[in-house]
């Protein structure tokens, strides 16, 4: 195994520099050229390409930047050639390949590198922004305009600003380890490169290479036309009971579903109308992307002779294709094949608590269904990703129907399960119906009893189990795939719900600083008392506070406030904990959520 090290290069007029930091024990080398005219020295050449060849680089991005600049440098290039090919990267949105091949630049097997931008969680988010939410310590732009010739001095910033840059990949490398074990895992099991590839890029990946190499014909991109419609056959087990749901059916079905420019279906004409109804006293919204019951601000505690359940349906869209016959047609009945062993192979590795091998197909699994989508995906099938979530949808709200019909009380529902208020006399009827459901539908539902049920909507709410506090929307926890936004008063308010403890007394008492930020991206730029401050940027709300503002006029040529930044102060730099929090105003934003939540008369 070799050594694990970040890089990142920066180019200038005058100036390149490639740094590395080795993960593990935090040391850090570069290799720099100075002078618009400078090449790479033989000696720097040789120091570099040992690095190269006896560590695992990893970079952000750097397959398409980092790596064609190193190669260009190998090959003898001056600054002032290099700085031009990172401008034609960045003024070409050039790939890696691309612009390999436009440079005819020298490839070097011995080389083993990962590129982390993709196996990240979330998409089209800075190496920045991953930062702010890691709670990096240092957050700054590049401190000196591209295309500056520098003087020694800049150079030195430069540098220094580099390593910061290599720190917070260390932090993101830390933060995505087990996505990156998955990858290792599948790499070895196919004799396969799949340690820079996203989830997606994965799953079609390993699903193509075992259907070559099992003999299947060689797949390619299905071509459809840009005009083509699309018309949703149901299953047979479809069926509703009420008028009003077999007429919303009938008129489903003989819907033409267009394909918009992107390759997605579109909504056709009238759709959204036809696809807002009620059943029982639960207004429902359902669509091309899902199903959400359209509640506000509830509060939902059973009484000691009721249960409120909530029913997910599990692996939703890997069962929805191995049980709905979803094969994209140019590929055939292979494709269910393949499909199912990579499904038994999970069920297999899960029983015996192989969580690696698990995980790694359940990436696969999920992310098959998004490749449906995905119009420059060899599994492309946009008809197909239409019968799947019209199908799951209309299956739900056939059970949502019968319970109602039944006199169940239907609370809350969305694209893959429903929330039940029911007397605990009729449990074991309730989970019948459900259980019939699950053999007619090939589904398989999981049950959760929940104590408490309190929602802003149904994208936002907390639900009280017996075992923790599960968070959804704006009460979930930030992480790594969404910005913080005072995470304390989140904590305050699931303080208050589940242990009466009152707002203000967590507020006061924590003393952890990240959980008092706020994170947000500001296109352009932001600035606080003319201060600029980047275009990611971190506040706290203090008692000195004031407004954070863009750099950038807008469209109407005004210079806009920075949201919710009023009474703001920035915290670029993570150190000790303030004593200028303005904790009465954590205090009244609790409040205000406890309020949406249901909640109108509370404990001060």
């Amino acid at each position: 195994m070799k050594d694990l090290v970040v890089f990142d290069c920066e180019v200038y007029p005058n100036y390149f520099l490639v740094a590395f930091k080795n993960i593990k024990s935090g040391k850090h080398v570069s290799v720099e050229i100075k002078g618009k005219q400078s090449s790479i020295s033989d000696e720097d050449k040789k120091y570099l390409l040992n690095i190269l060849f006896k560590r695992t680089i990893i970079g952000f991005n750097s397959r398409n930047y980092d790596i064609p600049i190193i190669l260009y440098v190998l090959q003898g290039s001056t600054c002032q050639e290099i700085h031009r090919m990172s401008d034609y990267i960045i003024e070409n949105d050039s790939k890696g390949w691309q612009t390999i091949n436009h440079f005819e630049l020298t490839e070097y097997p011995q080389i083993t590198h990962w590129d982390i931008q993709e196996p990240s969680p979330a998409v089209g988010v800075s190496l920045k922004l991953y930062g702010a939410r890691l709670g990096s310590k240092r957050l700054q732009d590049l401190p000196i305009e591209p295309g500056t010739v520098l003087t020694k001095e800049q150079m030195l910033e430069i540098k220094e600003y580099c390593i910061n840059d290599l720190d917070t990949t260390i932090d993101l490398y830390n933060a995505i380890e087990d996505r990156m074990e998955l990858r290792k895992k599948l790499s070895e099991e196919y004799n396969l490169d799949l340690m820079s590839k996203s989830d997606a890029q994965i799953a079609e990946t390993v699903m193509i290479t075992v259907l070559e190499r099992r003999g299947h014909p060689k797949v390619y991109k299905p071509k459809v036309h840009p005009s083509a419609t699309f018309k949703y056959h149901k299953p047979d087990f479809v069926e509703f009971k009420t008028p009003q749901m077999r007429k919303i059916l009938d008129e489903i079905m003989v819907k033409d579903f267009p394909l918009g420019k992107d390759g997605k279906i579109k909504t056709p004409e009238g759709f959204t109308k036809l696809m807002q109804f009620k059943i029982g006293e639960l207004g429902y919204k359902a669509g091309i992307g899902g199903l959400h019951s359209k509640e506000k601000s509830v509060r939902i505690i059973p009484n000691d002779n009721q249960i409120l359940m909530d029913k997910d349906v599990a692996s939703y869209y890997p069962a929805a294709i191995l049980n709905f016959d979803i094969r994209p047609k140019h590929v055939g009945k292979d494709f269910l094949t393949v499909f199912r062993d990579f499904r038994d192979k999970r069920l297999a590795a899960k029983a015996i608590g192989d969580m690696l091998t698990s995980e790694s197909y359940k990436i696969i699994l999920n992310s098959i269904f998004g490749k449906f989508g995905s119009k420059y995906a060899k599994v492309y099938s946009p008809g197909h990703m239409l019968k799947v979530t019209l199908t799951g949808q209309l299956a739900l709200l056939m059970l949502i129907e019968e319970l109602v019909m039944e006199g169940y009380d239907v609370k809350s529902a969305n694209t893959d399960g429903f929330v039940t208020l029911l007397d605990k006399s009729r449990r074991d009827e309730y989970e019948q119906r459900c259980s019939d459901w699950e053999k007619r539908t090939g589904l398989t539902l999981e049950g959760t009893k929940y104590e408490a049920l309190y929602a802003k909507d149904v994208n936002n709410y907390i639900a009280i189990k017996e075992d923790g506090v599960k968070g959804k929307g704006v009460y979930a926890e930030a992480g790594i795939k969404k910005n913080k936004v005072s995470p304390i008063c989140i904590d305050a308010v699931k303080n208050y719900l589940t242990k009466g403890e009152l707002i203000s007394t967590t507020i006061k008492e924590c003393r952890d600083l990240t959980r008092f930020l706020n994170i947000r991206k500001v296109g352009g730029g932001a600035q606080w008392r003319g201060q600029y401050l980047g275009k990611v940027v971190r506040w706290i709300y203090s008692t000195d506070g004031d407004i954070m503002m863009s750099v950038k006029p807008n469209k109407a040529g005004a210079i806009a406030k920075v949201s919710m930044s009023d009474g703001s102060r920035p915290i670029m730099e993570l150190g000790e904990f303030p004593d200028d929090i303005d904790y009465n105003k954590y205090i009244l934003m609790a409040y205000d959520m406890l309020e949406k939540l249901g909640l109108k008369e509370f404990k001060i």
